[in-house]
């Protein structure tokens, strides 16, 4: 949730959504943009959090097979967000990195930003 709009990742389409919610109805549209973010495998895991106003995306990915079969990476991705005058949202990818390995049996269970 950033500023009182639900953000989401529907995976079998490979889109990032956001959610409204008014009055009169609901729904979702797509998240317009997000050029140079790669695409995700269809066994990754996906989370999405808040960091300051700007949307992170964590997902994992399984390290090729010529360099580790036991392994994974979690990549993050930075991604700012604006709103536009025709009820679109564009988010732009400010950077993303493979951030952590670790071992291919780990679970990915939520993802939460914290400042300290």
């Amino acid at each position: 949730m950033i500023e009182n709009i639900l953000y989401s990742y529907n995976k079998p389409n490979g889109e990032f959504l956001w959610l409204y919610f008014d009055k009169e109805e609901e729904g979702a549209k797509k998240l317009k943009g997000l050029e140079g973010l790669p695409k995700f495998d269809s066994g990754s895991t996906v989370r999405l959090v808040n960091y300051g106003g700007k949307l992170m995306v964590l997902w994992d990915q399984n390290v090729p097979a010529s360099e580790s079969e036991e392994e994974k990476m979690i990549w993050c991705a930075e991604i700012s967000l604006d709103k536009r005058k025709n009820d679109e949202i564009w988010g732009k990818v400010e950077w993303f990195e493979a951030v952590l390995t670790v071992p291919k049996a780990y679970q990915f269970v939520c993802a939460i930003a914290a400042t300290v």
